[in-house]
C-alpha cells in the first residue's frame, strides 16, 4: 500500500535568503519522492526569490520531488497565496497539503511523521509538526497554538527545551500555518484558508472550523521542523490581529456566547487601546475598529455565519473545552498580565463556561 500524497505549499514574500536552507530541508526529506510535490507561489514578483527557487533547483537537480511554480503576478496575501496551491491539489485529487513557511526547514523524517500520525491516529483534522528555534533548535517555537477565549492566538511552549516536550502526540487548539498538514477531504467540508483575513489569524481561523466540524487538532512531537522566528513589531502586524480577532469571533461563536462575551471583550478593548497608545499603534487598533462599522463588514460577517452554520456539529461548550483563558507567551508577556490580567480571565471564563450550554 503506497502512502497517502501530499502537497507542500511554501508563498514567497521576501524569501531570497532564507530559501537555500528550506531547499536543504525538502532534499533531506525522506518521503518517497512520487508520493509528494513542491508548490512555490510568488507573492512578491520581482525581489529576486523566484530566481533564487530556479537556482536551487538546479543545485540540487536530481534529489528533489516535482517543484510547480505559481506565479499570481500579485501579492495574494498568505490566505490566497495557499488557496492557490490547495485548489490546485483538491482538484488533482491528492490526499493532504503541508503548509510551509519560507522561513522553515524540514528535518528529515518531519513530513514522513506528520503523515504518520494522520494514519494512525483517529478523526484528524489537521497536524501541526513540532516547530523549533532555528536560531536555537533545543528550543521550542511552538508544540501547538492556543486559542484564547476572546480571540487571541499565541504559540504554546515558546522558549521551553525541546526535550522537555513528551512524545506523545497531543490535542492542541489550532495548528501553526508554519508547519501544518491537512487532509484534502476536510478542506473540501470546511472550506479554505479566509483570504478576507489577508494576514494573521488565518490559521486559528481554519483550526477553529476544524474543531466546530468534529475533528482534532493535534501535534506530533517527532515530525519537527526549525522555524526562523522573530515575533514582528511591525505596526501593520497590529491592525491585522486587531481586526482578523474581531472577524474569527463573531464568524464562529454562537450568537449567545458573543452576547456573554460582549462585557469581557469591551474591557479587552479598552485595555488594548491603552496598550495600543503605549507602543504607538493607537492608529492601527482604531483602524482595525473602525473596520466592524462598515456594511462589507457585516455582510462578510453574516455569509460566513451561514456556511459555518451548516459544517458545525460542535457546540461552543465543547469548543471553549480546547481554549485558554491565559495568556503565555514570553516576547507579549507582562507582570499585569502575568499576575492581574490573567486571574481575571481565569475567573470570568470559569463563569462563562457555566453559562454557556448550547
Amino acid at each position: 500500500m503506497s502512502l497517502p500524497t501530499v502537497d507542500v505549499i511554501t508563498v514567497l514574500w521576501k524569501s531570497r535568503s532564507f530559501l537555500p536552507t528550506l531547499f536543504e530541508g525538502l532534499v533531506a526529506t525522506d518521503y518517497p519522492h512520487e508520493q509528494w510535490r513542491v508548490h512555490i507561489v510568488d507573492n512578491n514578483p520581482g525581489d529576486g526569490s523566484l530566481d533564487e527557487v530556479r537556482h536551487q533547483m538546479e543545485r540540487f537537480k536530481g534529489s528533489l520531488p516535482e517543484i510547480i511554480i505559481h506565479e499570481p503576478g500579485k501579492n495574494t496575501g498568505f490566505s490566497g497565496g495557499n488557496n492557490i496551491a490547495i485548489r490546485q491539489a483538491i482538484a488533482e485529487g491528492r490526499d493532504c497539503v503541508y503548509l510551509h513557511n519560507h522561513d522553515a526547514q524540514f528535518e528529515a523524517s518531519a513530513l514522513r511523521e506528520a503523515v504518520e500520525a494522520w494514519i494512525t491516529e483517529k478523526n484528524v483534522g489537521s497536524v501541526q509538526s513540532l516547530l523549533v528555534l532555528a536560531q536555537k533548535p533545543d528550543e521550542v517555537n511552538s508544540s501547538g497554538n492556543a486559542i484564547h477565549y476572546i480571540g487571541f492566538g499565541y504559540a504554546a511552549d515558546y522558549h521551553v527545551p525541546r526535550n522537555a516536550i513528551p512524545l506523545d502526540i497531543k490535542e492542541i487548539a489550532y495548528g501553526s500555518g508554519a508547519a501544518v498538514l491537512i487532509p484534502t477531504k476536510v478542506l473540501k467540508e470546511v472550506g479554505l484558508l479566509d483570504e478576507t483575513l489577508w494576514l494573521y489569524h488565518e490559521d486559528l481561523d481554519l483550526g477553529w472550523r476544524i474543531l466546530l466540524a468534529g475533528y482534532r487538532n493535534i501535534m506530533a512531537p517527532k515530525s519537527v521542523v526549525r522555524h526562523r522566528y522573530e515575533f514582528s513589531r511591525s505596526m501593520a502586524k497590529w491592525f491585522w490581529m486587531e481586526r482578523n480577532r474581531d472577524a474569527v469571533m463573531l464568524k464562529n461563536y454562537r450568537l449567545g456566547t458573543i452576547f456573554l462575551l460582549v462585557p469581557q471583550i469591551i474591557c479587552a478593548d479598552i485595555g488594548l487601546l491603552a496598550f495600543a497608545i503605549k507602543g504607538g499603534w493607537w492608529r492601527e487598533k482604531l483602524r482595525a475598529s473602525y473596520w466592524l462599522f462598515k456594511w462589507s463588514t457585516w455582510k462578510y460577517i453574516f455569509e460566513n455565519r451561514k456556511k459555518i452554520a451548516t459544517l458545525r456539529k460542535v457546540g461552543d461548550a465543547e469548543i471553549l473545552k480546547r481554549f485558554t483563558p491565559f495568556i503565555s507567551y514570553q516576547d507579549i508577556e507582562s507582570k499585569i498580565v502575568k499576575k492581574f490580567l490573567n486571574p481575571i480571565w481565569e475567573v470570568s471564563f470559569r463563569i462563562l463556561k457555566v453559562f454557556v450550554i448550547w
